[in-house]
């Protein structure tokens, strides 16, 4: 390898650095997403509305499929190892934050957090987190849902259930199946991509493995054309239509991330990938407020100007939740259950650990990862690191 190939790409990538390659751009369409509509609630409007079609398609289901790709073996776990080592470390996380955003939402006056729903400072919206998901954090929701899912349904031939899951989805992104409930609908839409990365994990390890030109360009022609469908015609109610474009955009990202993820330019992607939950926690925090800031000082601009503000808030997005997470997650409690010690004459009897429990210095195997992985962790530091969506 020349030495100007050496300074642009990494000769030795990371195992799999292409998955928080895939998360980070999938992270920064969800901010773009999200910046997209809270600006149009402001009278700032930018992309048209109906490229959130499009910004649908990559983000969600590539996050689940990645979440999936390490769920495997919780599948095959006795139902208390799963609630331990899964269940509860993930509902955890999403009661404190739901709890986070009401009490955000509480004290400034004036913001709305969701959008046709119960607003989130609204006592109810808090009351019903359990059963009816907010659609802030209605991903960290979705993954418990999942893992049990998977876990009651393992015993399932793998082909059936993913025709089920498969039916799901189309029934819900055709309007044939509405829960009433963001969450819920989304939930249902998306578990086809987790229960296939849980099915079919060396599959998909393999075919990124032997990521080709060809099958690059044919990922793009699928995607290229179920986007164009979806984005100029009214065709969302075909059943199939939107799980197909969903499936083309996750494989052409994943494809491009195995080559991309080495360039050293790009590194900053990885980073965000590799911060994403953060992220994702936090970067509706910063867009509400400034949002609404930009709205009440700018009213209606031209949309060339609205598109400017768009792009300029996701990135200002992006950056103030990367400060916010070094120093929230210097609080231990906010991302991990508080720690049970067991008493040493436990272990001084001889009783062997048990999953899901800790020692005496305080690890556990509990998921910090809501994408599924299991990592021990003893310092908040640990966790910023270790942490990451397959949000």
């Amino acid at each position: 390898m020349s030495i100007s190939t050496y300074r642009w790409t990494v000769s030795e990538p990371r195992p799999r650095a292409w998955m928080n390659f895939a998360k980070g751009v999938a992270i920064a369409m969800v901010v773009l997403y999200h910046v997209t509509l809270y600006l149009q609630h402001a009278g700032i409007m930018g992309l048209p509305s109906r490229m959130k079609l499009v910004l649908e398609l990559f983000p969600m289901p590539v996050f689940f499929l990645i979440a999936g790709l390490f769920g495997a073996r919780a599948a095959t776990w006795s139902l208390g190892n799963l609630w331990r080592r899964r269940l509860l470390p993930v509902l955890y996380l999403y009661i404190v934050w739901s709890v986070i955003r009401f009490g955000f939402y509480l004290l400034i006056p004036g913001l709305s957090g969701e959008l046709g729903e119960l607003p989130a400072s609204n006592p109810i919206s808090l009351a019903l987190i359990l059963i009816w998901p907010s659609s802030s954090y209605w991903f960290i929701y979705a993954l418990a849902v999942f893992a049990f899912a998977a876990w009651a349904l393992h015993k399932l031939p793998p082909v059936v259930h993913v025709v089920l899951a498969a039916l799901l989805s189309s029934a819900v992104t055709a309007g044939l199946v509405n829960s009433g409930n963001i969450g819920w609908n989304r939930v249902g839409a998306l578990y086809v991509f987790y229960a296939f990365g849980v099915l079919y994990a060396p599959r998909v390890f393999d075919a990124v493995a032997k990521v080709s030109v060809q099958r690059t360009l044919l990922a793009a022609a699928a995607l290229a054309a179920s986007a164009a469908i979806l984005f100029l015609l009214p065709t969302r109610w075909v059943p199939f239509l939107v799980l197909l474009g969903q499936a083309s955009a996750v494989a052409l990202g994943i494809l491009l991330s195995a080559y991309l993820a080495r360039l050293r330019m790009l590194s900053f992607v990885s980073t965000m990938g590799a911060e994403s939950l953060q992220i994702y926690l936090l970067h509706l925090f910063v867009i509400v407020p400034v949002a609404g800031l930009l709205g009440l000082a700018l009213g209606g601009v031209h949309r060339g100007v609205g598109i400017a503000i768009q792009f300029g808030l996701v990135a200002f997005a992006i950056v103030a939740s990367l400060l916010l997470s070094k120093l929230t997650t210097k609080v231990r409690w906010l991302y991990v259950p508080p720690i049970i010690k067991r008493k040493r004459a436990t272990a001084a009897a001889g009783v062997p650990a048990s999953a899901g429990t800790t020692d005496s210095v305080g690890t556990t195997d509990a998921p910090t990862n809501p994408d599924g992985r299991t990592t021990a962790v003893t310092t908040p530091r640990t966790i910023a690191r270790d942490k990451e969506i397959s949000t």
